[in-house]
């Protein structure tokens, strides 16, 4: 071999080693590729698809990607609308269960205080071992790491469930010039997402389920829970509307998954070739395929509520469009399915979508009075109240900013120029400014601390206003509670509820569901505002799984917090339960009958609520009748809403007057806000706290009584043990009885 024929050789050799050994470097494991990864919180998905409001309860999910066996509880940690962080924790019914290479989902309640806050998760074993722990930030598209930043309280939450094109657009022409009084959808692709509570809809404004696509309700057929949650939310006055056409065979059938909201026993399918009927329905011109259509729809048997529209050559024969009340809240239903042909290519089909949610054409008006109003200290009646209690404690004066600010001048110009001058003028020794100085400040910050104790005084001082709903015909009872209360000293309160009803004829189901109270806009505190709001609070306090209490609220020293209950019961039919009500409507539209008071407590300011009619009643105390015939004069309801006010709109209609302390005003204004007026008397939306107005029940075959009773019948917040409360307190209870209508007869004496 000659000298280049090895030096070759020895190079080819060197280069082959080379290989030979970082194949075998990078072929070797390393010791940390060896390492298993550790537990991690995966994904993170708030309300629905990502669709949350600011203030309402929402259900979260967490993805935990697993790499031990463990069970595990997770806990949320959030800011409420005063930046005092939350805690959230996984009910025990649904413990976190971890295990190696597997994906596990965990879901709970939370209820996010700040449209941009950020949320800290931690997973943590039963036996207190911290297995995995995640930050996420608010951003306006979802990213890892990100959550996407909540809608406005004052949003309008659409969601839809199923193939749902075409909501896109009549959503997009519904009050979306200003972002903070905007209608929001959210589409649903997987039933798995839904929320396994009623509580997960709080925010919900409505439903809409389309049908042409089966897939996803088989899937929800399998676990009823998710069905079960939104059906008792549409009773606790929820807004559903369904679209069943061609499917309704298999959905709406005894054994169907959505069987539980058809308007009547399903009775088979009918052909519809008719579309004239469709296109009265959604007030329309434009015909569907030139009126030649060929539809399968439900027939129905003992149909229960209002039809809307008919396909039938009598009224109500085979009906196309039912709304049917459910408890305080309603199921509009209509057998056709406007995602498939011929509808879904109609030009008509988004006047058919806006029937169907109720949503009247935006009046050019209404859509300037939001524009102006958009960003007042009051953008809605959540506000108001909150301002109204937070001004009505008694022996509590409260100090407007301008004196605050004045103050504040003056005593930046007493230790400034005025010390300045006392000591070169009247001492004439500049260096005694090192005594009048600090002596100055001390004087000053004890006639602070003075006349602040003098206005505000020492005491605890508790305002509240409560609304209880009773459903005659079933007996289902919710409490509506709002409570303003001062503290006088910093302090942590450990709070809940207990409910009261009419001499406790209600069996409350379910533990009190108790939360802080937000207050919605883009203002100082608001839950909107650009900045999140701070705290002196580093450490917060603690939700329950059961949602009964609030555990360490922290409250600072003469400062007020603004609190929330719902609670949920049913009447005890014993003793003829709180009511026993006899009416009807007569051959002129007009309610007949009587109302007898057997709930054991004087009502007063009664007011008889129907159709468009309002009846003025005198106060009827325990055991006594109120007898509604031709001796009773009734008025529209709007005139006795709005009565009061002064200020009228251009087309001659009442205005809401303003930022006012009047309650019980407010409250009437709150209970039946669309019936009022809506935006066009109030100019300020009420959606925050919507499933309060019950307007939509004034039609139909049942009535409303709203009756007040004394202040001391009432809900009872409780500090541990001890009654939260005072002897100056303030308090508005009123119940709303809404009253099934008998058939028209000749009522007994």
């Amino acid at each position: 071999m000659t000298r280049s024929q090895h030096r070759n050789f020895r190079t080819k050799f060197s280069l082959w080693l080379t290989l030979c050994l970082s194949l075998v470097v990078f072929a070797a494991p390393t010791g940390k590729a060896q390492e298993p990864k550790p537990t991690q919180i995966a994904d993170l998905q708030l309300g629905f698809e990502g669709s949350y409001k600011a203030g309402c309860w929402t259900q979260l999910e967490a993805t935990i990607a697993g790499a031990e066996k463990a069970t595990a509880l997770l806990t949320v940690t959030m800011p409420d609308s005063d930046g005092v962080p939350v805690s959230y924790v996984t009910p025990p019914e649904r413990l976190v269960s971890v295990s190696p290479g597997n994906l596990t989902k965990a879901r709970l309640l939370v209820r996010p205080g700040q449209t941009g806050a950020g949320i800290k998760l931690d997973l943590v074993s039963t036996e207190g071992k911290l297995l995995a722990s995640r930050k996420y930030i608010s951003g306006y598209e979802k990213a890892p790491g990100i959550i996407r930043t909540g809608h406005a309280s004052t949003n309008r939450l659409i969601v839809g469930i199923g193939n749902q094109s075409g909501m896109a657009e009549i959503v997009r022409n519904q009050n979306n010039d200003i972002e903070d009084y905007a209608t929001r959808f959210a589409g649903v692709e997987d039933a798995a997402s839904l929320p396994l509570d009623w509580q997960g809809y709080e925010g919900v404004d409505s439903v809409v389920l389309t049908t042409s696509d089966p897939t996803f309700y088989r899937a929800m057929s399998a676990n009823s829970s998710r069905l079960d949650a939104l059906n008792r939310w549409v009773e606790l006055g929820g807004r559903l509307v369904i679209f069943c056409g061609a499917e309704a065979e298999e959905l709406l059938g005894k054994e169907g998954p959505l069987a539980r909201f058809s308007p009547g026993e399903f009775a088979g399918m009918a052909p519809l070739r008719d579309s004239s009927k469709i296109e009265r329905f959604a007030n329309v011109n434009e015909s569907i395929n030139r009126g030649r259509i060929d539809l399968r729809i439900p027939r129905f048997a003992s149909v229960k509520g209002t039809v809307l529209a008919s396909a039938g050559n009598e009224p109500g024969e085979l009906p196309l469009a039912v709304r049917t009340r459910v408890g305080l809240g309603e199921v509009t239903f209509v057998g056709l399915d406007p995602d498939a042909a011929p509808l879904s290519g109609w030009e008509g089909r988004t006047e058919l979508l806006r029937t169907a949610l109720g949503w009247p054409i935006i009046d050019p008006d209404d859509q300037q009075q939001v524009n102006d109003y958009a960003y007042t200290a009051m953008p809605d009646f959540v506000n108001q109240l909150r301002a109204a209690l937070d001004n009505k404690f008694e022996g509590v004066t409260p100090v407007p900013f301008g004196i605050v600010a004045l103050l504040v001048l003056l005593y930046i110009a007493l230790i400034g120029p005025g010390d300045y001058f006392f000591v070169k003028r009247v001492f004439k020794r500049m260096e005694l400014t090192w005594v009048t100085f600090p002596l100055t400040v001390a004087l000053v910050s004890l006639g602070a601390y003075w006349l602040a104790y003098y206005l505000k005084g020492d005491q605890l001082r508790v305002n509240q206003v409560e609304i209880i709903d009773v459903d005659v015909s079933t007996g289902e009872t919710r409490g509506t509670v709002w409570t303003n209360f001062f503290s006088p000293r910093a302090k942590k309160y450990e709070l809940t509820l207990k409910p009261y009803f009419a001499t406790q004829k209600a069996t409350v189901s379910k533990p009190p569901m108790t939360a802080w109270l937000g207050m919605p806009g883009v203002g100082l505190g608001g839950m909107q505002a650009g900045g999140m709001q701070t705290t002196m609070f580093d450490r917060g306090y603690l939700i329950p799984p059961t949602m009964d209490a609030m555990v360490g609220l922290p409250v600072q020293e003469w400062s007020t917090k603004t609190i929330t209950a719902r609670w949920i019961g049913t009447v005890d039919d014993s003793n003829d339960g709180p009511i026993n009500a006899r009416l009807q409507i007569d051959d002129d539209g007009m309610l007949t009958g009587r109302l007898e008071n057997t709930s054991g407590v004087n009502w007063k300011e009664c007011l008889l609520l129907h159709n468009t009619w309002a009846y003025r009643l005198k106060s009827v105390a325990a055991g006594e009748t109120a007898k509604i015939d031709s001796s009773v004069e009734p008025k529209s309801i709007q005139t006795v809403l709005t009565g009061g006010s002064r200020e009228t709109t251009k087309n001659g209609t009442t205005v809401y007057p303003g930022y006012n302390d009047d309650i019980p005003k407010m409250l009437r204004t709150m209970m039946f806000y669309e019936a009022a007026g809506g935006m066009s008397y109030a100019n300020m939306v009420s959606r925050y706290q919507h499933f309060v107005d019950l307007s939509h029940l004034l039609q139909g075959d049942q009535a409303i009584l709203v009756a007040r009773v004394k202040q001391q019948q009432s809900s009872q917040w409780f500090d541990k043990d001890s009654p939260l409360r005072s002897d100056k307190d303030l308090n508005w209870t009123y119940y709303r009885f809404v009253i099934p209508l008998k058939k028209l007869e000749v009522l007994g004496p």
